[in-house]
């Protein structure tokens, strides 16, 4: 399989994926300064979006996975890219400390899931190397709107 992404392509994958730390920006202003009410809906736009993006980075795994005849157990890896679906459902019907707390977490064992199973061997170096930056970053990120959640 080629993973080889170059080019304006790569550069088009970076700008979305790092734009997409935009609108959690967005919803912490409204959290921090924003009237009681702004603050209110801001809190629900993150815990809203950061579960949207947690399912999708799991839908990820099953393009890579998809396009693979070379891994092992593709039946379990792709069953188990379903998870942070579920669990970013979980944090949408959650009390907003509940789901803060699932997505702090849920982002970082994602990271670690990744690196250590199999998909470790057909995600490219590049797409570890930036999720690593985007996780630590949307992790922080969410343990900053967590202080504001009580």
């Amino acid at each position: 399989m080629n993973n080889k992404i170059t080019g304006e392509a790569k550069t088009i994958i970076y700008c979305l994926s790092y734009g997409g730390l935009l609108p959690f920006v967005i919803c912490i202003v409204g959290i921090y300064f924003g009237s009681k009410e702004l603050s209110s809906y801001s809190m629900i736009g993150f815990v809203s979006y950061g579960a949207v993006i947690l399912s999708f980075v799991g839908a990820v795994h099953w393009g890579f996975l998809l396009k693979s005849d070379s891994i092992q157990r593709q039946e379990l890896l792709l069953s188990i890219s379903v998870l942070p679906g579920l669990i970013a459902w979980l944090a949408l019907i959650s009390p907003v400390s509940v789901a803060l707390f699932i997505l702090a977490a849920a982002y970082p064992l994602l990271l670690i899931y990744e690196k250590k199973s199999e998909l470790n061997k057909i995600l490219p170096v590049w797409y570890i190397s930036m999720r690593v930056k985007l996780t630590s970053i949307v992790t922080v990120l969410t343990l900053i709107t967590f202080g504001k959640a009580y």
